[in-house]
Order: structure tokens, then sequence, then C-alpha cells
């Protein structure tokens, strides 16, 4: 399932979703704009990441909404390194949202570090993304029988989940550690000298 976040209506930035339904896994990257193309790079950079067949595994079946920065499916689904198709999209019906219920459900976790209008999304780094969904994909979940989506993930996926999880800087947070608000990502930019992120 794929969405896109916004942040304030100024912004520039926005952040790009994609939620692998059978480990939970929520991916939360930077989309440098709201637009067909910069969707295209970052499914670009996954593809070359994880190589064509690995890519294909979790990526194969995309289902999202009919955003206009979904509109050229044929930019999103053929390969750059290739020029064939590497994915197939599928758009939900018009006003149904629920159809990527498990994306949308992700989304409420994330605007518990992101609060919707509270920062600047032009603000944000990659890495910042990366500690939010290292926290939010570390929350044990009843529904996958107390495991984290990144344990499941890992299980289910073994090196093909390492290349993703370790490429995109998400790591398994210690259940005595788990921040799910924006302090996590404070916390880390302090470490590396970056300004916090500001609230409105």
């Amino acid at each position: 399932e794929m969405d896109t976040v916004i942040g304030r209506k100024l912004d520039r930035q926005c952040i790009l979703t994609l939620y692998l339904r059978p480990s939970k896994l929520q991916l939360a990257l930077l989309l440098s704009e709201k637009t067909t193309d910069a969707v295209a790079k970052i499914l670009d950079d996954l593809e070359s990441l994880l190589g064509r067949k690995a890519f294909s595994k979790f990526f194969g079946i995309i289902l999202t909404d009919n955003g206009v920065e979904f509109y050229h499916t044929r930019i999103l689904e053929r390969s750059k390194e290739t020029a064939s198709k590497r994915t197939k999209v599928y758009y939900c019906d018009a006003r149904q949202s629920q159809q990527k219920a498990g994306c949308e459900r992700n989304h409420v976790e994330l605007r518990k570090l992101l609060p919707k209008g509270a920062f600047a999304f032009d603000a944000l780094e990659t890495r910042d993304l990366a500690i939010a969904m290292s926290h939010l994909n570390s929350q044990p979940r009843p529904s996958l029988g107390g495991l984290s989506p990144i344990s499941l993930f890992r299980a289910q996926s073994g090196d093909d989940a390492t290349c993703l999880l370790e490429g995109l800087g998400i790591e398994l947070v210690p259940y005595s550690k788990l921040d799910l608000t924006d302090r996590a990502i404070n916390i880390d930019r302090a470490k590396r000298g970056a300004e916090p992120l500001e609230r409105a």
C-alpha cells in the first residue's frame, strides 16, 4: 500500500509511505516534491538497493489512491534499469481510502511522531524518517502475536529484509527505549548537531 503524508500547506517536501501487509512494516521516505517523478525516483532507488528480484517480492503489486503524484502509472511501473515493468499499480475506488486500511492506520502512528501541521516538512531530513520508522516499527503488535513489524519482517524475508532495513537506516529499538513522540527525532538531531524540529 502506498500513500503520501503532507505537512504544512507551504511545504515542498512531503513523505511517501509504503506499507508491507504481511509484516505490517511501514516505510516513510522523503519526497522532494509531490509529483510522479519524485515518487518514481524513490521506487528507482529501492529497486537499485534491493535488486530486481527482492524489489518485485516486496513491491511487485502496489495499491494506492488517485493522488496527482500517482497519476502516471507507466512511469511508476517501469524499471529505470531495464525499461521493463517492475511493478503493477492498482488504485482504490474514489473516496474509498479504507481499501488501503493498513497504511491509513499506520499514518495515525506516524502522526504521533510528526503531528499534522506541527512541523515544517521542508525541515525534515532522511535520517529523521529513519528514526521515526525505527521506533514505529519496533512497537510490539498484539495482531502479530506480540512481535514487532521489524522482527516479523526479518523472520519472513531474511537477507532481503536486512538489505532494505539497513539501506534505509531502520533499526530495532529496544522496548524500554521506544518513544512514539517527536522527542525521538529531536534527540537524534541533537546527537548529530542538527537544529531541533520546532513546533508552530
